[in-house]
């Protein structure tokens, strides 16, 4: 009961990033440290996604898949890698071409956390962004991607 009610908690924080996945060691063994650092991760992401749907005239969904991540999560700020693949889309709409592109095949991003950084656009338009807190230049390495797919 106390996890169902901590999850309708950090659901709700998440407002219009829609659901979430919950990683598979939550539940009790999560500590409040780590839930609080999870919605408030949640809340910074939401503003970027307002920035990026503001910049790039669309609707887009963002959301973390918290599954994998790693346990010790207030080391680095998931929100900050996250933001790196919205600010290589916010780069791609910087003219009316990119724009249309990213109108046209990016309906959603899902920021996850791997072993390795990796990236995928799939044909319903998610663009599913693997985390890795030890890569560099994350930004880049989206627009080159983004350059290529769209």
């Amino acid at each position: 009961m106390m996890a169902l009610r901590r999850t309708t908690m950090l659901a709700a924080a998440v407002g219009v990033l829609g659901a979430i996945v919950i990683p598979s060691w939550t539940a009790d063994a999560q500590s409040l440290k780590i839930r609080q650092r999870m919605a408030a991760e949640t809340r910074d992401l939401a503003q970027d996604t307002e920035r990026t749907n503001r910049t790039c005239e669309t609707a887009l969904s963002v959301s973390f898949d918290w599954s994998n991540a790693p346990e010790d999560l207030t080391s680095f700020s998931a929100e900050s890698y996250c933001n790196a693949a919205l600010q290589a889309i916010r780069r791609v709409c910087g003219d009316q071409i990119g724009r249309d592109a990213v109108k046209k095949r990016i309906k959603s991003v899902t920021c996850g956390f791997a072993k390795a950084r990796t990236i995928d656009l799939n044909d319903a338009g998610t663009l599913d962004y693997k985390i890795n807190f030890s890569s560099v230049n994350d930004t880049d390495f989206v627009y080159e991607f983004l350059q290529n797919k769209l």
